[in-house]
């Protein structure tokens, strides 16, 4: 009995971790490139999401397939920082169709936070989506501007607009 009990309760906690993963399918998405290698990205949506960013992340633990798309709903003039960052960063400027429009390659990495005038920045760019990628990637340097990516996610792009819109409060 007890053996059975163990199994239920194992089984109802896994059913649950599984729906709650469904219930979130912008947590990561591929980009697929247009010369083949696709992109693990994980989605930056509310603003503690963005603002965090890579911030902490060590070069080890971020593979050079994968990319941080930071995911916007309108076309603003984009401004990024590299506060507490340990790796060079290349920037990919997207518009709403995921066309590259602009690249900032090898922006400095800086540890910490203490004094933010010394803290790398990008210049502003006027688009979409910011994706975020390594710039020792050997996917990332062989991203030019023109170049489209293509969303393969467990949802559409559209519908993940729609779900980032309801999830912000902004229907």
């Amino acid at each position: 009995m007890r053996k059975l009990i163990l199994f239920l309760s194992l089984f109802t906690l896994l059913s649950c971790q599984s729906e709650s993963q469904n219930q979130n399918p912008l947590k990561q998405v591929e980009l697929q490139t247009s010369f083949g290698p696709s992109i693990e990205a994980t989605l930056a949506i509310d603003a503690k999401e963005q603002e965090m960013g890579l911030s902490g992340v060590k070069p080890e633990d971020f593979g050079d397939s994968e990319g941080m798309l930071f995911f916007y709903l309108q076309d603003e003039e984009r401004h990024f920082w590299m506060p507490d960052t340990y790796f060079e960063l290349d920037l990919f400027y997207l518009d709403k169709d995921l066309k590259i429009i602009d690249i900032v390659r090898k922006l400095p990495f800086y540890v910490g936070r203490s004094n933010p005038e010394l803290i790398p920045r990008a210049r502003g760019v006027w688009c979409r989506h910011v994706l975020e990628m390594k710039s020792t990637s050997s996917i990332a340097q062989k991203i030019n501007v023109g170049d489209k990516l293509t969303w393969n996610g467990k949802v559409t792009l559209i519908e993940a607009e729609n779900i980032v819109k309801k999830k912000l409060g902004k229907n």
